[in-house]
């Protein structure tokens, strides 16, 4: 089974990480790294699901985001424009998807949502990584949300790394967890629970936090939602 992956780009160790984590305890599975440098967008065409990784700054421009902000740093079109075509196509296969921080910035952007072009200066506390340490924070799933029928658990506590976040959901999405201060950390989609990996359901979930980096793989908001996009694969694969 072949998971498309797009490249973060600046970080090779930090891509590797999604690697490591999606294949842990699958043999069978294997990655394939996509990225406008390597000019294999057709590749999308021979996954079997897809996930958009981490990075840096969705272009403000494509959501009416103030330009010239001082905090948005580092964007890249050519990577925004390369996986929005990526994502158009994987969505268009019906592949199971499972956006990552900047990912499901991304994935929300393309839906038409809008995003908050730095927490801190809109007044929330700071949502950034620790130099020396992981930082976390609390979370909690809606009710009546896939993201909680995958985890089993209303709350629990995830890990940050991002100084950005949704504002508007995209059209077709809706708020599956926010963070204990109000902050949106998950986004599935409207119609029906698409992220639970039943058989005949597309796995569908947008996550704020880094699961791949979690340091206890048996944390509910990071062992189940990888066994259940695993097992979504598993099911449309063998159909």
């Amino acid at each position: 089974m072949i998971i498309g992956v797009t490249d973060t780009i600046v970080s090779d160790h930090k891509y590797r990480m999604y690697e490591e984590w999606l294949t842990r305890g699958a043999e069978e599975i294997v990655c394939r790294r996509l990225s406008y440098k390597l000019d294999n967008l057709a590749e999308v065409g021979s996954c079997d699901a897809f996930v958009l990784s981490g990075g840096h700054d969705v272009d403000p421009a494509m959501y009416g985001g103030p330009p010239g902000h001082p905090k948005i740093v580092d964007v890249d079109r050519r990577r925004d424009d390369f996986e929005r075509e990526a994502l158009d196509r994987a969505l268009r296969a019906e592949l199971p998807v499972l956006g990552i921080c900047r990912g499901m910035q991304l994935a929300n952007v393309h839906f038409g949502g809008t995003l908050i072009p730095d927490i801190e200066e809109a007044g929330y506390g700071s949502h950034r990584s620790a130099k020396d340490a992981e930082r976390r924070h609390g979370v909690t799933a809606a009710a009546g949300t896939g993201l909680l029928g995958i985890t089993g658990r209303a709350s629990g506590e995830i890990n940050t790394s991002h100084h950005q976040a949704v504002l508007k959901p995209g059209k077709g999405l809706r708020v599956a967890a926010t963070a204990d201060d109000g902050i949106v950390e998950a986004l599935e989609l409207v119609d029906r629970q698409e992220c639970r990996s039943h058989a005949g359901e597309r796995f569908f979930l947008l996550v704020q936090w880094h699961p791949e980096r979690m340091k206890d793989p048996g944390n509910p908001f990071c062992g189940t939602i990888l066994r259940s996009f695993l097992s979504s694969i598993r099911s449309t694969t063998h159909k």
